[in-house]
């Protein structure tokens, strides 16, 4: 089944991929009302001004093992959600914002505690997840969906103190 996925389906199969994983979803913007979670707003620093030009609301937000990745979820790649991962990441302000907006929602992490208690340890990281044909991108996560099929490659680039 070589068909073209749609975005909604991508987006299952990942979170599925991530559930599996022991991931915890912190939340995410899913396609169509697909799921509810808490949308994470991340601020363009340069816009000061009240809503929310500029701002960047990652498809999902996921957790585990001291790594919070942000994931841009297409049906396939897209070289424009890559620049606005790697944009955050190399933005230590669009950082700032994420936890921050994460700290917002008063996320807890079971066992681990909330999450303003893992932030110094944690690395972030960026994903991408897409069908079709692959593509190198080797400083964000692949999460590439083939047949409802995940394949991962961990990516190079991660922020924080580890």
């Amino acid at each position: 089944m070589n068909n073209k996925l749609s975005e909604t389906q991508v987006y299952i199969s990942v979170k599925s991929y991530l559930l599996e994983n022991k991931w915890q979803i912190l939340g995410g913007q899913p396609p169509s009302g697909t799921d509810y979670f808490p949308v994470i707003e991340i601020r363009d620093p340069s816009f000061s001004g009240k809503g929310s030009k500029g701002s960047f609301k990652p498809d999902l937000i996921a957790w585990h093992n001291f790594l919070l990745m942000i994931i841009e979820l297409k049906p396939t790649f897209s070289q424009s959600d890559r620049e606005k991962v790697n944009g955050v990441l190399q933005s230590p302000e669009r950082v700032t914002s994420l936890w921050e907006s994460l700290i917002e929602r008063n996320i807890n992490l079971g066992e681990f505690g909330k999450i303003e208690d893992i932030q110094s340890q944690t690395k972030v990281v960026g994903g991408l997840g897409y069908g079709g044909k692959l593509v190198e991108h080797p400083e964000v996560w692949r999460f590439h969906v083939n047949d409802e099929k995940v394949c991962v490659t961990p990516g190079s680039f991660a922020t924080g103190q580890n």
